[in-house]
């Protein structure tokens, strides 16, 4: 597994398919969490392998959402594939009244059942806690949401049924697979403390507002689509330092949506990412 943004020369980069390079971050990118309810993924599913990375370039997925989210859901599903092993996507607990949640992954081993919960996440640390870049979302939510309500589904009488209706009669046991970044503050500011069960080795980022885009190092730099968000990306060409900052002057002085940046280094595949910001609007912190 890899535990920080590869570098400019790694075999990662030499994946040709954008769509492959996001399938090998999300499944060996650097995990979120790291606890007992999120276990190391080479003891979790040893049948993943990295030979994944010879084959990923033929991959040809048809996404059904743009929401990164479902990609990252439809990404570890063709990943299982590729793989050999037998899952069920997407299952729905219900109940007479109504509809309590559903399970993303429920995988068939030797002598049990895997349920796994998937989640793809991006946070900015400030002072009171680790926030999504739209506001909607926080870290501490998430992580709450997911070991209370998510991972304890399938232990309810409804999820219990659902599963043997799913045709899986092993013992479950439920886990969480948490991928994406955390966007650490390069200004004067002192984020909340992270949750305990944050992986020590996550992949990390640094963010600010746009009135301190001086604190943008020098080099190159590549503007990211949401769609790049995914891996660490390889980009075609790249823009200075002094490009990139009118750039994103100009934008914010029009928009207010959040700004995913890598700095690039020129590598054997093309301008590899080596570092991630996430820029907001001035007042973003205050909204």
């Amino acid at each position: 597994m890899y535990t920080s943004t590869p570098d400019f020369d790694d075999s990662f980069f030499s994946i040709a398919s954008k769509t492959g390079r996001d399938l090998i971050w999300s499944v060996f990118g650097p995990a979120l969490i790291n606890s007992s309810y999120a276990p190391d993924l080479r003891a979790l599913l040893p049948q993943l392998a990295l030979d994944l990375c010879n084959r990923v370039d033929t991959v040809d997925i048809e996404f059904n959402s743009p929401r990164l989210g479902f990609c990252f859901e439809q990404m570890w599903q063709q990943a299982l594939t590729m793989a050999g092993i037998s899952y069920v996507a997407n299952t729905q607990i219900t109940s007479p009244q109504r509809t309590l949640g559903e399970l993303d992954l429920l995988i068939n081993q030797a002598n049990k059942t895997l349920h796994a919960e998937l989640a793809l996440k991006f946070y900015l640390g400030v002072e009171d806690d680790w926030i999504g870049p739209n506001r909607r979302d926080l870290l501490s939510q998430k992580i709450a949401h997911t070991t209370s309500h998510q991972l304890p589904l399938a232990s309810t009488n409804e999820g219990h049924t659902a599963i043997k209706n799913a045709g899986f009669n092993n013992e479950v046991t439920s886990v969480a697979i948490m991928r994406g970044c955390l966007f650490h503050p390069a200004h004067n500011l002192t984020p909340a403390p992270l949750p305990q069960d944050v992986a020590h080795d996550h992949w990390r980022g640094r963010w600010c507002p746009v009135s301190q885009l001086h604190l943008i190092p020098e080099g190159h730099w590549y503007v990211l689509s949401k769609q790049d968000w995914i891996s660490p990306v390889l980009a075609s060409f790249s823009i200075d330092r002094e490009e990139l900052i009118h750039y994103l002057s100009v934008y914010f002085d029009h928009l207010t949506t959040p700004m995913c940046i890598a700095k690039v280094n020129k590598g054997p595949y093309g301008w590899a990412e080596a570092e991630r910001w996430m820029i907001v609007p001035a007042d973003w912190e205050d909204a």
